[in-house]
């Protein structure tokens, strides 16, 4: 690399990691589980040659592995669940262990012994050990796997992964109604969440739960397993410092399975808000939200071809407004109903604009569809593809400030936030001998964000300060009040649009007591980001002392409240705002020039190899390089004159 990338965007960094650990050989697979372990006879030899049949029973597809010289298998990319039957054979030795199940990004180690002495059946041996089901040895670094059964045994409201997920202490909850979580203190934006090794990640970073819309992507009932990666050592993972929450969607069996579910609640099924200026409880206005769905999943062609299906929508009013005026149900400010009459009946009069009022009901709308296919093309082939969409219309009621202590927001001013999130991914899994497997995944991810605007005009402030009206809370602020109506300043010109590629390629080799694992992975984000305040205007009306008015001069800082509310008005019957702003393209230019269009490129190269030295110790090394690259370059901004000053 040449200097000039490094002084740019261009950037490699690499990651080395040594471990030591007591346990099996593990890969954090993201996608798929793994067996693996060794072979011999009632000498306590190894036996080489042995045939290992896998077989997954509700899908009919097998794995078939020959023992190494020291009694060695491994099979990758299983399916992840159950229940699975490992029969082992060598000449007319034969063992079965019926009803194993994998976790998520599990290599489990299942060792087995042929050719048992007569003695040996009739004794039965028992013994124990003391485990931690949340702290295992199948991971690579500190983890967590929550199963199917666990899904559906925890409880959820939000019906997300961040709920689940906690159940490694490790997680903490740090905003309940944002669904915020943090792991180990951590900022919530470190975390990275994956659906079948596809990022669903808020794609742009506002949003604290990290998800791009109000409710994960994908439904929970879609899901099969949950991985929790802490401190993750595998060179496969990357994108986060914090927590990643990795999961895998259900597949389809050769039964036909299938689920309707309804969850509901209003406003009679949640606690009441304390208003502090009052010292009173408040009710919720009345709502309803519910969610329904099913899934489906079952055979095309038995033991060959399989589909899941899911659909699932969300309804929802609960969204509201916290503060309102002064004598309302909710929070008072210091903002009176005569006050916003006013405001509204002189905006139609002078103007005719609507300005809506302060108190109404949003609206929430969330649909997901979902479709896989899984494919077993042979004993050493298996191939699944995903396609799944996300549809939500959401109210946007003043989230950057509209409603506080000392301001409201008009319902002109809200917003409908549109988004679409089109998911594809496909992979392959392959057995190209018994010591060598490759992995190769592609997805394409689109993003599209756009807010439907209920009014089509300036930001429109109406300011008062000084006195207080009749009926304020006490301690309320004399400071700026404001009621905000028109086209919120944020959203004249708001569009967000992305495109993202990945492609992932792993191989696995096994070398006598070393297992090998190298590959690449290639990221491409393509942005379209157009974000500009104020393009149609912004004004604030409010009181100002220097000024005439048809009634005479006033202080606005002494004068009565009706004298403030009367001189607000008249500027803005007068069309005499205090401030205003407006956002224009410079000369010669268009608003167009400062959209932002570009393209943020990774590519990432590891290599990994865990060397089997015991039953009981293995040790892990590997390296990983990643590349940040960007097609995106400053407008160029031709250098000034230099000018100099002398001292007199």
């Amino acid at each position: 690399m040449n200097q000039k990338d490094w002084l740019g965007f261009s950037r490699t960094a690499l990651a080395a990691a040594v471990a030591i650990v007591a346990a099996a050989p593990v890969m954090a697979q993201n996608t798929t589980s793994a067996i693996g372990g060794r072979v011999v006879g009632a000498d306590g030899k190894p036996v080489a040659g042995a045939t290992v049949v896998i077989l997954h029973k509700e899908s009919g597809s097998s794995n078939t592995q020959t023992t190494d010289a020291d009694g060695r298998y491994n099979a990758r990319g299983l399916r992840v669940g159950g229940p699975y039957t490992i029969t082992v054979t060598k000449g007319g030795d034969r063992e079965v262990s019926e009803n194993v199940y994998l976790a998520l990004a599990e290599t489990l180690g299942l060792d087995v012994q042929l050719g048992k002495s007569s003695t040996q059946l009739e004794t039965v041996v028992t013994t124990g050990s003391a485990t931690a089901a949340k702290f295992n040895n199948s991971t690579m670094g500190s983890g967590t796997q929550i199963n199917r059964a666990e899904l559906d045994a925890y409880a959820s409201i939000a019906r997300n992964l961040q709920d689940y997920a906690r159940n490694d202490p490790r997680l903490a909850q740090t905003d309940k109604e944002r669904g915020e979580i943090s792991a180990m203190g951590q900022n919530s934006r470190y975390n990275s969440i994956t659906i079948d090794g596809v990022a669903i990640n808020d794609s742009f970073g506002l949003e604290a739960n990290n998800l791009p819309t109000a409710k994960q992507p994908i439904s929970i009932d879609a899901i099969q397993s949950v991985q929790v990666n802490l401190s993750n050592y595998d060179v496969t993972q990357k994108g986060y410092t914090g927590a990643n929450i990795n999961a895998v969607t259900k597949s389809g069996t050769n039964e036909f399975k299938g689920s309707v579910y309804y969850v509901y609640r209003n406003d009679d099924m949640v606690g009441k808000r304390f208003d502090r200026g009052n010292q009173r409880y408040t009710d919720f206005l009345p709502f309803k939200e519910d969610t329904k769905g099913f899934t489906l999943g079952g055979p095309i062609l038995k033991d060959k071809l399989f589909f899941f299906v899911n659909y699932e929508e969300l309804k929802s009013n609960r969204a509201q407004p916290e503060f309102g005026p002064i004598g309302s149900s909710l929070t008072n400010n210091a903002i009176s109903q005569g006050q916003l009459d006013a405001i509204t009946q002189t905006a139609k009069n002078a103007y005719g604009i609507d300005t809506g009022s302060v108190i109404g009901q949003s609206q929430l709308s969330v649909k997901d569809y979902l479709a896989k296919i899984d494919w077993n093309i042979n004993d050493n082939h298996r191939a699944s593809i995903r396609v799944a969409r996300t549809e939500q219309s959401d109210t946007n009621n003043g989230s950057f400030g509209g409603y506080s202590a000392t301001g409201l927001q008009m319902t002109s001013q809200w917003w409908q936030q549109k988004k679409k999130i089109d998911t594809v991914v496909g992979q392959w899994f392959a057995d190209w001998t018994p010591d060598f497997s490759t992995e190769l995944k592609i997805s394409n991810r689109d993003y599209n964000s756009v807010p439907q605007n209920n009014s089509n005009l300036p930001a429109i402030g109406i300011r008062f300060n000084g006195a207080l009206p009749d009926g304020a809370p006490a301690g309320a602020s004399t400071g700026n009040r404001f009621v905000n109506f028109g086209t919120e300043q944020s959203r004249q010109f708001n569009v967000l649009d992305t495109k993202t590629l990945d492609a992932y390629f792993g191989a696995t080799w096994i070398k006598n007591d070393h297992e090998i694992k190298f590959g690449g992975d290639l990221q491409r984000n393509k942005i379209y980001n157009a974000f500009f305040q104020n393009v149609n205007g912004n004004y604030t009306f409010g009181c100002e002392s220097a000024w005439t008015y048809s009634f005479g001069a006033i202080n606005c800082n002494t004068a009565s409240a009706a004298q403030v509310q009367a001189a607000v008005l008249e500027n803005f019957t007068r069309g005499r705002p205090s401030s205003y702003q407006v956002q224009v393209p410079v000369a010669g230019g268009t608003l167009d020039d400062g959209i932002a269009k570009w393209t943020l490129g990774q590519t990432g190269v590891f290599l990994q190899d865990t060397w089997n030295v015991s039953k009981d110790l293995n040790i892990t090394a590997g390296f990983r390089v990643d590349q940040l690259s960007t097609n995106d370059k400053p407008t160029y901004n031709a250098p000034q004159p230099r000018r100099s000053c002398r001292a007199r």
